[in-house]
């Protein structure tokens, strides 16, 4: 009835695994198995989820032992093993586990709607497939037609939201439910391309409801994704003959209870303004220190990204140019080349509209996940009110930007201990602006990278990015990084003054500041090693007892 794993070797994916055991309806048979690495990043929640199911061992198990339990869910333990490992044995010995399940017969296993009129679907897949919480809870279910009572939102035209799966139904199911819940649900047509004929996958879009296409797959990995990205540009567009935009999503994304509201507002921009390419739902720099106003609009030399509106004539535009099966390239990236940019912009939120929630997809690990998606700010407000369109209309935009850097205030960084960053308010009346040195978007002297550490933004790339100036925030003061003699709003850099250039010395202090400070977000793990106390010649009790550790007893 389901069948996941979760890579607990890497950080944030203990959360999916708490998730994954809240969903599963009471009365299930379940099994759970632990290989020798998965105590590395399991996480006090999950631990605790184990627990409460039933496990007596998952919370003291050691690094590299086997672990499995088998029980039934919100009821008692079947079976539970453990193979531990000698100090000087790694991993541990094979685990064998045999268990005999009495199969029974109770009543009230079917749920009272199960007979309803017009529910057999939603019955049938709930009695073949485990795992969708309240799609298939007795108490308070959760019914696809709630997407007909959702409140209506202004609209001027069609822009239906196409869905990017695999087979990942319980991401799938995630997002369709959040797109149900919200303002403009009943407003909104829905298109869910699978990428491979996953029999889950396709029950589950029709329990739902929306229409699906199957995309064979094409290449591995990469080069899978770029192809079912293709198709899916494509095929919303056959699929909705009269629609000229079409919202793009990615099934492991959370959304704003605003999200289709705000891309109503911001459609009309790919009409008035041929120099963006797209609008993004969501921002790189969408964290609570750098990140306050969700009102706020911002262009950036960037690409599409998790949850994005696309126009008519740039997907057929960009189709026609889609990296060529077999080249080591990412859609999203082929996108920033410039003979495909052709010097336009994306438009982002200053606060994002979705949040990327997938910490084992084929570009986001876990460490990532953790250290900087985990992190990021998305709005919670349903009801907000974009600023006027018009500035951010590119000659607006700009005209803006101009009165900005003219009135503020021009900030020389210290050469030293940047990121204690004691020298920068985090809250001014003022703009701040800082000139830094750079040649071009590559920022090949780091003198970006090094304000996206100290800010503990998004410092991987410099992807929210326009004419050279990147704009952040620090608490509600407003800065500015402006790249010479790159930009051409160096202008406002006062004659005879320099730019900031980091040194070496201070990018490898800036480093390591920024490493110090990301493993205090990695809790510590007691369980990675052998507990020195204890002899060796003990082996199950050196891990499974309770409390503080005591010395070993001598024997006669």
């Amino acid at each position: 009835m389901m069948a996941q794993h979760f890579l607990t070797h890497q950080p944030a994916e203990h959360r999916r695994l708490r998730q994954c055991l809240a969903t599963m309806q009471p009365g299930r048979v379940v099994a759970v198995l632990g290989a020798p690495e998965w105590v590395l990043f399991l996480g006090q929640e999950a631990e605790d989820a184990l627990s409460a199911l039933g496990s007596k061992w998952a919370a003291r198990v050691g690094q590299g032992e086997v672990w499995a339990w088998v029980g039934v869910a919100g009821g008692s333990t079947l079976a539970e093993a453990a193979t531990t490992r000698s100090p000087k044995q790694y991993p541990a010995a094979d685990l064998r586990l045999d268990v005999n399940v009495a199969k029974t017969q109770r009543q009230g296993n079917r749920c009272a709607w199960y007979d309803v009129p017009g529910m057999s679907r939603q019955a049938a897949f709930c009695e073949e497939y485990d795992g969708y919480g309240d799609l298939c809870a007795c108490e308070r279910p959760f019914f696809p037609e709630t997407r007909k009572v959702q409140q209506t939102i202004p609209v001027r035209e069609d822009i239906p939201v196409v869905v990017m799966t695999a087979n990942r139904p319980y991401y799938l199911y995630r997002v369709l439910r959040q797109l149900f819940t919200q303002a403009g649900a009943w407003q909104t047509e829905v298109l869910v391309v699978v990428d491979g004929a996953h029999q889950e996958t396709l029950a589950l879009a029709g329990v739902m409801g929306v229409d699906t296409l199957v995309h064979r797959p094409e290449g591995v990995l990469g080069n899978r994704t770029n192809a079912n990205v293709r198709f899916a540009l494509s095929s919303v567009f056959r699929h909705f003959p009269r629609a000229d935009k079409a919202i793009m999503l990615e099934d492991d994304l959370l959304l704003s209870p605003d999200f289709l509201r705000f891309n109503h507002q911001v459609a009309p921009l790919l009409d008035r303004d041929p120099t963006v390419s797209c609008i993004n739902a969501f921002n790189s720099n969408s964290f609570p220190d750098t990140a306050k106003d969700p009102r706020v609009l911002l262009r950036a030399r960037s690409y599409p990204m998790y949850g994005w509106l696309a126009s008519r004539t740039y997907a057929a535009e960009i189709t026609q140019k889609w990296v060529p099966p077999g080249k080591k390239a990412d859609w999203d990236w082929w996108l920033t080349w410039e003979d495909r940019r052709k010097g336009r912009d994306v438009v982002s939120p200053e606060v994002s509209r979705t949040f990327h929630a997938g910490s084992a997809g084929v570009h986001v690990n876990g460490f990532e996940q953790e250290l900087y998606f985990n992190r990021m700010l998305y709005n919670q407000n349903p009801e907000v009110t974009v600023n006027d369109l018009d500035l951010v209309l590119k000659a607006k935009y700009e005209e803006g930007l101009h009165r900005e850097l003219r009135f503020a205030r021009r900030v020389t960084p210290p050469s030293r201990d940047l990121c204690n960053m004691t020298w920068v308010p985090r809250s001014s009346p003022r703009s701040l602006v800082i000139f830094l040195h750079a040649e071009d978007s590559a920022d090949k002297y780091h003198s970006y990278e090094i304000f996206l550490m100290c800010f503990r933004t998004y410092d991987i790339s410099t992807r929210e990015i326009f004419e050279g100036v990147m704009r952040l925030r620090w608490g509600s003061t407003l800065v500015y990084l402006v790249g010479c003699p790159y930009s051409r709003f160096c202008v406002y850099k006062p004659a005879g003054r320099g730019v900031y250039r980091p040194q070496l010395e201070e990018l490898q202090r800036a480093a390591r500041l920024r490493e110090e400070w990301e493993m205090t977000l990695m809790p510590s793990n007691p369980r990675l090693a052998r507990d020195p106390v204890r002899s060796p010649d003990l082996e199950l009790t050196n891990v499974l007892t309770q409390g503080r550790a005591r010395p070993p007893q001598k024997t006669a």
